[in-house]
């Protein structure tokens, strides 16, 4: 590595990491600004609400990192190149015969390099916090009490119930339906757990629920001198329910887009016990394969504005790369909400569009740079 590249690489760090903590406290400054009501609900100390919009934004740090990793490597590299012209760097480094691809290479590798770990957070850290994502503003704690209706619990069973208080782990009005797993009899009903109440608990190596006033309710046929009877329902009691699901899963499940923060390895698991859509799996699946291409044609985007030999107006430049990376989220954004939810056979399009788009253009913008 030449003296150069480690001169470029140290401005580049140094600017990804001011960008990424001035984006990252930009989201939080602006998102609490707006949803602060949320966290002032109900009579409450002041020490238990800074605790409380502490705890919550702690673990969506990950998350706002990841919605923000193009933005952030875009501008570091744009702020990088720009220092260089504002100080007349550049012009020394061209004099002495380099190239102005030859200047940008550390920046592009270093960008390369960033979207590794965008990589590592989407399938190692937000997986690990996908619970903690899924809270509310105004139930941080998780004290609310909350309804569950038909949650997949395992392969073949569903539970519900009519109160669930995820920091006490309890449950009132339990109703776990087991459905039937015989061939040719997929998805019927089988038999039914009641429960008055439920409490989390661990016991010989199991988890599960402890039950109050728990019955089984199972189906049988009943047979008289070789002649089928109507059919009868055997009652029986029980006092433990042996279930998947913790209650801080459960409670990650009723988010809406819970599906979003789960690794590619748990997606597929739970696409081959068919417990979700196939078509929102797709979905995240072409978005995880072009995210990081996505953020490298935002970086080249950008940097290629700053990639002249005379000395310019920064702010101007600065102003065509936003304005180029700007048209860019809009296109993914009207993918999104247009096409994507209009035609679910081009489920996968909204991923791929700005790459068909943009990355032309950036092919031509880096062919027209003069060095």
């Amino acid at each position: 590595m030449k003296i150069l590249d480690r001169y470029v690489l140290k401005s580049f760090v140094f600017n990804y990491v001011l960008s990424l903590i001035t984006l990252i406290s930009l989201y939080v400054v602006l998102d609490l600004f707006v949803n602060f009501d949320e966290f002032t609900e109900g009579q409450r100390p002041v020490v238990s609400i800074v605790r409380s919009i502490a705890d919550y934004y702690f673990y969506n740090l990950p998350l706002y990192f990841h919605q923000l990793s193009g933005v952030i490597s875009a501008f570091a590299a744009c702020a990088t190149l720009a220092r260089l012209h504002r100080l007349n760097e550049v012009t020394s480094i061209l004099a002495s015969g380099t190239s102005m691809y030859r200047l940008s290479a550390p920046i592009i590798l270093a960008g390369m390099a960033t979207n590794a770990l965008v990589i590592l957070d989407q399938e190692i850290v937000l997986p690990s916090v996908a619970a903690k994502l899924a809270r509310n503003r105004d139930d941080v704690e998780g004290a609310r009490a909350y309804g569950i209706w038909c949650v997949r619990d395992g392969a073949n069973r569903l539970l519900s119930a009519r109160q669930f208080s995820p920091k006490q782990g309890r449950i009132r009005g339990l109703i776990v339906m087991e459905l039937a797993a015989e061939p040719g009899f997929e998805g019927r009903m089988g038999d039914v757990i009641l429960a008055d109440k439920a409490e989390w608990t661990r016991r010989e190596g199991r988890q599960g629920w402890r039950l109050e006033r728990g019955i089984r309710i199972s189906v049988r046929d009943a047979w008289v001198g070789g002649l089928q009877r109507d059919n009868v329902l055997d009652r029986t009691p029980i006092d433990f329910y042996e279930a998947e699901l913790p209650p801080e899963e459960l409670m990650f499940r009723q988010t809406a887009q819970w599906i979003r923060f789960l690794s590619l390895r748990q997606l597929q698991d739970l696409q081959r016990r068919q417990d979700v859509d196939t078509v929102q799996v797709a979905q995240i699946k072409h978005g995880r394969l072009t995210l990081p291409i996505n953020n490298m044609i935002m970086l080249l985007m950008g940097l290629v504005f700053f990639m002249h030999r005379l000395p310019g107006a920064v702010l101007t430049q600065g102003a065509k790369a936003l304005g180029m990376c700007a048209a860019s989220f809009l296109v993914v954004f009207i993918g999104q909400q247009v096409v994507g939810a209009a035609t679910p056979q081009l489920v996968g399009l909204p991923a791929w569009l700005p790459i068909f788009l943009f990355g032309p253009v950036v092919a031509v913008l880096l062919s027209g740079v003069r060095t």
